[in-house]
């Protein structure tokens, strides 16, 4: 994707300490917190008063945010259809203007029509790369708890509240692999995630009902990893949510990837998500 000049600011704020995950950098679910919030300011702007629901959020991770670290984001309107608006996010380290992520976000009106919102300036360009859903699912256990009161917006989860689950999810698959606690402390090296896909599905999620995260390796490179979680509801399976997350072995010192050990190269080939 590439956003042209003519963007608008819709956030503007900082990294707290809390946000970081234990690799020293802002967990990915609260950037899904910023971008939902920039995507809100700029469609109130033509709509004011208009709620609206994410159905699908995709981000390239090019820098690190930590903590400290001033962010703005400046967004535009990428397409629009009837049930559906595209918009697409910059964020930037606000100190330097360094852009440090992208985003495509898609969100649907709960009401009205996404096609009486005003041309805004044309930032057509190229989408992040198509991504092919493996049909099977993982079989690592990644996940296993219920929602919260406060999680839950217009009857359906938040988008944060499944990106925390899938953020924690990761940590259960690079366990598997072999990057364990211990593996990370004595290495003094994490997972740095660049690229994810975020889809929430129309199923309901009511306060109470137990939820479930299962994921699996979709492809493993010299010092890449990419994994995909799936979460459903614990009774009855009905979807939820689906993200595609990828990522690099990174050496926490030097904050750069390095290529995996091939012990753990060797775990992860043999987690991968088989074709049918």
């Amino acid at each position: 994707m590439r956003l042209e000049a003519g963007l608008v600011e819709t956030y503007r704020g900082g990294v707290a300490a809390w946000e970081c995950d234990v690799f020293g950098h802002l967990n990915i679910a609260f950037y899904a917190d910023r971008f939902i919030d920039a995507a809100l300011d700029l469609l109130d702007r033509s709509a004011p008063g208009r709620r609206w629901r994410t159905l699908a959020l995709d981000t390239r991770y090019e820098r690190e945010f930590r903590a400290g670290d001033g962010i703005a984001i400046r967004s535009g309107i990428l397409e629009m259809q009837r049930d559906r608006v595209r918009v697409g996010h910059e964020a930037v380290e606000s100190g330097s203007g360094t852009r440090t992520t992208i985003a495509e976000h898609v969100l649907q009106p709960i009401s009205g029509s996404a096609a009486d919102l005003p041309s805004g300036p044309d930032f057509a360009g190229q989408r992040l790369a198509p991504f092919r859903w493996p049909e099977r699912e993982g079989r690592i256990a990644a996940g296993r708890d219920r929602v919260k009161a406060g999680e839950t917006e217009e009857g359906r989860l938040q988008p944060s509240s499944c990106v925390h689950r899938f953020s924690n999810g990761c940590l259960h698959v690079i366990d598997a692999v072999g990057m364990t606690h211990e593996y990370r402390r004595r290495a003094n090296h994490g997972f740095a995630t660049f690229e994810t896909r975020l889809e929430i599905g129309d199923s309901a999620a009511g306060v109470g009902e137990g939820l479930v995260v299962t994921s699996g390796i979709d492809t493993i490179g010299r010092s890449s990893l990419a994994m995909v979680h799936r979460l459903t509801a614990a009774r009855d399976g009905r979807p939820m949510a689906r993200f595609y997350q990828a990522g690099v072995h990174f050496d926490l010192a030097a904050r750069r990837s390095s290529p995996w050990p091939d012990e753990l190269r060797r775990n992860a080939e043999a987690l991968r998500i088989a074709e049918p």
